[in-house]
């Protein structure tokens, strides 16, 4: 067992050296042949099946060649038990390795995930498994699963560190700085280009300090032209002082990328001074047909779109044209190949000053763009204003009317106030008359009946005036609640009308019928619109399924909701977009960032929780993302629950970090639940206690559990009915959505 180890570590430390000597590797390629054959030698039809077992792993550890380790390494693992976890953990890595090299790089991540489970198991030896996360980057990096590559990168990284392995940083520093200028990230990539540059400097391995040089100045090109110029040809010096058999292929292609950013930078120079003609056509020239000759055609197409802007530039615009015309042959046809293609000739054309041609190279140039833009989105967006703008002038004209007719109302009852008033005064006038003139009679024979009949008179008015106050009051009251009604009732008649928009924005369930059959959709907002929201959508091979929480809830929470399912529409739409479901989470953390900022600059956290799921039916693979959420898996019985990170979509404390996204093999019979934190959030329990205790995620579980194997629609109603036995008359505190599908 030491024996084997001891290879194993052996071939783990010297697997760059090996894959860059292949002078050495041929000398030994009859040592390791010899070595292969005296092991299968020492197997008999009698070898006992543990022996096999332990020979096997062995040759897939010797051998160089991939189809030997790969049948080899198979056969050992024929012969092993579950429990044979070093046995298991050599073999799966020796095939990861090999898978690898043959560009089988989906075998690649199976068996390395695998030989990381094994060897973690074993348990009884310190295995470092930096080349494995090493391997599993390049593998991601291949096939363009980029958030993944950081995470198994840096996850190497300090693995390195610790074990203080100049080599391997550099490596993979540059991988790192490779994967954030794919994505864009230009002055992260020149940091971690400038890292490797460092290392690759203090072990003097000049083809690679060369490159590092090459690579920092086209990260610079578009901030610094002037910069990235120093860096180039601090590069190209090295490079031109190396001989040719001394650089592999990469290198080579790197040395001659570098001449054509330098005669790119050089055109842009000579575009205001023609001094630099010169120097711009030095480098093409040394350049020549390389890219040619090496396969490279795309290349070489740009290195001729380079040459004919210098003839422009120069003057010779009937040269240039007859080189644009050339270059034909030599393009692709993606749309990124002829958006550059057109804007070359656009250029040219535009100096030469024959704006004729320059029109129509323009309007091929804006139709390859056109094609990069979502038409869709943007119609959806423009929609969605003038449905807005509608419905505010809509609530306007509503709004005047009702102050019109309160101020009719408010008038008519002042004049017949004032009617009432006038005839009540005409009748107390009237009575006065004929009180005096009976006075005057009865004066001198009843003064006592007199006085007391005055004192009722007045008693009289008194209550008269007090029956009209009351009376007054009881109209101003009425009229108040009436309004207070009238206002209550435009209330939730708008939330109504914002319910059947939000119902109409989230998919409806014939759509969710249609991408996964067999389904059940739990959603049960608090009030009457929700912050809880879910979609499905297809990209390309993908079928998507979306569910997400909303700060908040009620009218806020449906405010974000409509924010997020607007971005979504832009932000997953084409099969690579479902790809990279983690990348779909950056974008809309920075969509939602840079919305809500208002007008005092004062920025708002609030923001979402989401999981994205992308499903691959073909390939019996999920590709997910999930912010602030976890989901499950229910198979054979198990719930297998599928981590997050830790954050929201929003502003947070570390929103510089990328959102992972994660593959995970699914099986038919296989049941998805994702859901947002309303059911396990819900107090509830026994009246006594009056605040109620949360339901919990692991009751939860627990239910689905028990509940897997039944129909998806009786699932739906065990949990409704479970949840409102839970609350056992409490009030819902939260939206909830629950979306479960079989595979």
């Amino acid at each position: 067992m030491k024996h084997t180890l001891l290879i194993l570590i052996l071939i783990l430390s010297t697997l760059p050296a090996v894959a860059q000597d292949a002078d050495k590797e041929e000398e030994e390629v009859d040592y390791i042949q010899m070595k292969v054959d005296s092991i299968l030698s020492l197997i008999t039809p009698n070898t006992p099946d543990d022996k096999k077992r332990n020979y096997y792993c062995k040759i897939g550890i010797t051998s160089k060649n991939n189809d030997t380790i790969i049948k080899y390494a198979t056969l050992s693992m024929k012969y092993c038990n579950d429990t044979d976890f070093l046995q298991n953990a050599l073999n799966n890595y020796s095939l990861a390795l090999s898978y690898f090299y043959k560009g089988e790089y989906r075998k690649t991540l199976t068996c390395a995930f695998k030989s990381l489970d094994f060897f973690k198991k074993f348990g009884k030896i310190d295995f470092d498994p930096a080349e494995t996360y090493t391997t599993i980057a390049k593998c991601y990096a291949h096939l363009n699963i980029n958030d993944s590559i950081f995470y198994f990168y840096n996850k190497a990284l300090d693995l390195y560190t610790e074990r203080q392995d100049t080599v391997y940083l550099a490596f993979t520093y540059e991988g790192i700085g490779t994967a954030n200028f794919n994505l864009g990230f230009k002055k992260n990539a020149a940091t971690y280009f400038e890292k490797a540059l460092n290392l690759y400097s203090a072990i003097k391995n000049y083809p690679a300090v060369a490159t590092e040089f090459a690579n920092i100045g086209a990260s610079k090109f578009d901030d610094d032209k002037q910069k990235a110029l120093d860096y180039l040809k601090k590069s190209v010096e090295i490079f031109d002082t190396i001989p040719a058999k001394r650089l592999d292929i990469l290198q080579t292609y790197q040395k001659y990328n570098a001449y054509y950013i330098i005669a790119q930078i050089y055109n842009i120079y000579t575009k205001e001074n023609i001094q630099y003609a010169d120097s711009s056509y030095m480098y093409i020239k040394k350049i020549g047909n390389r890219f040619l000759d090496d396969g490279f055609y795309d290349m070489h197409s740009l290195v001729l779109q380079c040459y004919a802007l210098y003839l422009a530039y120069s003057g010779k615009y009937k040269e240039a044209v007859k080189v644009m015309d050339d270059c034909k042959q030599y393009l692709d046809s993606s749309n990124s190949a002829m958006i550059q293609y057109y804007e070359s000739f656009y250029e040219i054309s535009k100096y030469s000053g024959d704006y004729k041609n320059a029109l129509t190279y323009h309007e091929k140039l804006h139709e390859y763009q056109l094609k990069n833009t979502n038409d869709s989105t943007l119609q959806v967006l423009a929609d969605f204003k003038t449905e807005q703008a509608t419905k505010i002038h809509e609530e306007e004209t509503k709004r005047l009317k009702a102050e019109q007719k309160q101020m009719r109302t408010a008038i008519f009852s002042l004049i017949g106030g004032l009617a009432l008033v006038s005839l009540l005064v005409f009748f107390i006038v009237r009575a006065l008359n004929i009180k005096r003139k009976a006075n005057r009679e009865l004066t001198e024979k009843n003064n006592q009946l007199d006085q007391q009949k005055s004192e009722i008179l007045a008693q009289r008015d008194e209550i008269t005036a007090q029956r009209d106050e009351i009376a007054t009051q009881k109209e101003i009251i009425t009229q108040q609640w009436q309004e207070v009604e009238e206002v209550n009732k435009k209330l939730v008649s708008s939330i109504n009308y914002a319910q059947r928009i939000q119902t109409a924005a989230i998919s409806l369930q014939s759509e969710v019928d249609a991408m996964f059959p067999e389904n059940f959709v739990y959603y049960k907002p608090r009030d009457i619109v929700s912050g809880d929201y879910y979609r499905v959508a297809s990209c390309g091979k993908y079928r998507v399924l979306i569910t997400a929480d909303c700060t908040g809830h009620g009218i806020p929470g449906a405010f974000l909701s409509m924010l997020g399912i607007s971005a979504l529409k832009e932000y997953c739409v084409t099969e690579d977009d479902a790809a990279n479901p983690g990348i779909i989470l950056d974008h809309m953390r920075e969509f939602i960032k840079t919305t809500l900022v208002s007008s005092t600059k004062k920025t708002i956290d609030d923001g979402m929780d989401m999981t994205i799921c992308c499903y691959d039916l073909a390939a019996m693979e999920m590709r997910y993302a999930a912010a602030n959420q976890s989901a499950y898996i229910i198979r054979r019985g198990e719930a297998i629950r599928l981590k997050g990170d830790r954050m929201p979509v929003g502003r947070y404390i570390i929103d510089d970090q990328h959102f992972a996204t994660h593959i995970q093999p699914i099986e038919h019979g296989d049941i998805i639940y994702t859901f947002s934190d309303g059911i396990q959030d819900q107090p509830g329990g026994e009246l006594d206690n009056p605040l109620g205790r949360k339901f919990l995620t692991k009751n939860l579980v627990k239910l689905l559990t028990e509940i897997a194997q039944k129909p998806l629609a009786e699932q739906r109603d065990i949990i409704d009915n479970t949840i409102t036995q839970w609350r056992n008359g409490r009030p819902q505190v939260d939206d909830i959505t629950m979306i479960g599908l079989r595979i």
